[in-house]
């Protein structure tokens, strides 16, 4: 039945008129419709159009699909694209660079045709921009601030705006210093509302303050953590919003070994690993003398999309980037 209804779809002549009616029957039927209920004889039409929908994105050329695949090979050999309302968690400890992994996964689904809403508590938006620019012109941060450039550093400066403005997707950015996460996730859904946000990325968790809600029943933190969780991962699954919530370790998962540390050494660990649907874990070396290694240990610790395992990336940190090692 399942082949018959593909077949039929696919039948179709306007490619649009398959994307209309495969967004249509995943929408109604996916949870984020007002009813919960999905019926037996509904369910086929919904695997049906989600079968539909994977053709139509495999038949376009990989530039043009608006999907939320991984721009290193190492994560998308192992990992598949986030889903509607899927939770993945990145994890390190202070100072190992989750927030560069953000950055660079967020530009990275923009400029594969997705409205992108970049949550920061903590990094103000002047800050935000000199990395974004650091990023794409290999300039240090240090020299942007110096105010005095030479004219081929003012040009590859110059080329960074009509770049990023052809992506077809693009980052809403919203700095929540002081919110709670019932004060972001009510932006979230106005967002959502007005059509642009596709996906999230939360940078971190643990920046949220308490509500008033929260603070009338006189939640402690970890009662706390696990209600943020709780709100978010309801919020991604209502809405069918995939997020990417950056998650703070303990003091503890710093010191451990790569087989030794695993998510539960995330802060609040509980909640956030029984709501999410991937958990990253980052680990880099330090030196007292040299620093944090440029090498980053990524350890997949939890994923119901496909496989666990540990691998290793390169990080330039004075131009926020990161990538696979060649």
């Amino acid at each position: 039945m399942f082949k018959d209804g593909l077949r039929r779809v696919m039948a179709e002549d306007d490619p649009e008129d398959i994307r209309q009616w495969a967004t249509a029957t995943l929408a109604r039927l996916g949870g984020g419709d007002t009813s919960a209920v999905m019926t037996w004889p509904e369910s086929f039409d919904f695997t049906d159009a989600m079968l539909a929908e994977y053709a139509r994105q495999a038949a376009m050329p990989e530039a043009q699909r608006k999907i939320l695949s991984w721009p290193w090979s190492s994560w998308a050999s192992r990992i598949e694209p986030l889903e509607p309302g899927m939770l993945a968690v990145i994890t390190a400890p202070d100072g190992q660079g989750k927030t560069i992994y953000s950055e660079v996964l967020a530009e990275y689904w923009a400029k594969h045709k997705n409205r992108v809403v970049f949550v920061h508590y903590e990094l103000n938006r002047k800050l935000m921009m000199l990395r974004r620019l650091a990023r794409h012109t290999s300039i240090t941060v240090r020299d942007l601030k110096a105010g005095v450039l030479p004219p081929e550093s003012v040009n590859r400066i110059a080329a960074v705006r009509p770049m990023l403005e052809s992506w077809e997707g693009y980052i809403s950015y919203v700095h929540t210093p002081g919110w709670s996460m019932e004060r972001t996730c009510a932006e979230l859904h106005r967002l959502h509302a007005e059509g642009d946000c596709d996906v999230i990325v939360l940078d971190y968790l643990e920046k949220a303050q308490p509500s008033p809600r929260q603070a009338k029943l006189h939640m402690d933190w970890y009662q706390r953590e696990t209600d943020n969780v709780e709100q978010l991962k309801t919020l991604a699954e209502s809405t069918g919003i995939p997020v990417l919530m950056v998650a703070q370790m303990s003091k503890a998962g710093k010191g451990q070994g790569t087989n030794s540390v695993d998510r539960n050494a995330m802060t609040g660990s509980g909640e956030k690993s029984n709501r999410a649907n991937l958990v990253v874990l980052l680990r880099r070396d330090r030196n007292d003398l040299a620093g944090y290694s440029s090498i980053v240990d990524v350890i997949i610790d939890k994923n119901t999309m496909g496989g666990t395992g540990t691998f290793q990336q390169q990080m330039q940190p004075q131009y926020y980037r990161v990538g696979d090692i060649a």
